[in-house]
């Protein structure tokens, strides 16, 4: 079926509403995905079932989410994806252990190629995923130490909650730690972990700058990229302290590094792309992601000591800058955050855990 993409439309069964999607066949099911690119579900083989035929179309659901549907207008295509589930036996989620030493045969082979250290991860237990997250982020924070205010968490949460009410359910919920340390970076974990540097929010001017990184990292997260950077950066003896559950001997900063390098050039346009989508969706104006991404490109040609090194392998921001620009939002949108709560932002790293 390759990589053709086919309209269709979608509900999340949480709401009537529903959108214009595009599908594409992958390895093991289908990914549904908004016009704009951002990942919307991810269906496994096993789980797809028939809903009934129309003329010109197919409605399909998934027996991993019963309340959501699908409604392709390519009546072969789905024909296709559901012959498929004979096929394919759906993956026995109670044998953890067994399905970690395959995975780490399947990253002894090909974790250093790019596609398929994103099959592998795609294909991790979320379960195991979270445990990992938690682990770095864990570490990340016993060497920096964690920002801690009640005022100041209970803000980045509202923010963050507006931008993540468009990640797919699996993705859900997002934890957000802010740590003490000064390169201006974000970074995104598995498992839906973010950790921001207190650098970051020191050189964010307002709210919408700070919206602006925080949509781009949880793009990161709704297309699992950190995990994919996690097999592709570390090496198979890694990953295999991590699925035992004891990642005491992983330096969190090395990990850290490792996985943000291990991002490619295509993962982080998707991001910019699909920060716009969750910008616009959160009702979040998109001029301070451009300004950001100025100020990071004043950053970079004065030669700023406190850019993490990893920032050579991403695109340029004065380019990231333009193409946020070429989608300006035609209003101007009310500010992320009431100057309150931006301000409590600000302050959170006067406390620490």
């Amino acid at each position: 079926m390759g990589d053709t993409l086919r309209p269709g439309r979608f509900s999340d069964g949480r709401s009537a509403a529903s959108r214009e999607v595009v599908v594409r066949a992958s390895a093991d099911g289908l990914e549904i995905r908004s016009e704009d690119g951002l990942l919307v579900a991810a269906w496994k083989s096993g789980d797809l079932r028939a809903g009934g035929e129309y003329p010109g179309g197919v409605r399909l659901f998934c027996a991993a989410e019963p309340d959501a549907r699908l409604t392709l207008d390519d009546a072969v295509f789905a024909r296709r994806l559901l012959s498929a589930t004979g096929r394919r036996r759906r993956f026995p989620w109670g044998m953890a252990a067994g399905f970690a030493a395959a995975a780490l045969l399947l990253a002894g082979v090909y974790l250093a190629l790019p596609d398929a250290a994103r099959l592998i991860a795609g294909l991790i237990p979320v379960e195991i995923e979270r445990g990992w997250g938690r682990q770095i982020a864990h570490g990340i924070e016993a060497q920096a130490g964690r920002c801690n205010s009640p005022a100041g968490n209970a803000a980045l949460k509202t923010l963050v909650d507006r931008l993540a009410g468009g990640l797919p359910a699996d993705r859900l919920p997002v934890t957000v730690r802010v740590v003490d340390a000064r390169p201006v970076n974000a970074l995104a974990l598995p498992g839906s972990e973010i950790v921001v540097f207190r650098g970051l929010i020191d050189l964010t001017e307002g709210p919408d700058e700070l919206a602006g990184v925080l949509a781009h990292e949880l793009a990161h997260v709704a297309d699992r990229h950190p995990a994919a950077a996690l097999l592709r950066g570390l090496g198979v003896g890694v990953v295999a302290t991590l699925i035992t559950g004891d990642a005491s001997g992983v330096v969190a900063s090395t990990v850290a590094g490792l996985m943000a390098s291990a991002y490619t050039r295509d993962d982080e346009a998707a991001a910019d792309r699909a920060a716009l989508a969750l910008l616009k969706r959160a009702g979040i104006g998109n001029a301070g992601f451009a300004a950001f991404f100025h100020r990071l490109d004043k950053r970079e040609r004065g030669g700023g000591t406190l850019l993490p090194a990893w920032m050579s392998t991403h695109p340029e921001s004065k380019a990231r800058a333009a193409a946020v620009e070429a989608r300006a939002d035609p209003v101007p949108r009310p500010p992320a955050l009431r100057e309150g709560e931006w301000q409590a932002i600000k302050d959170l790293c006067a406390t620490r855990a």
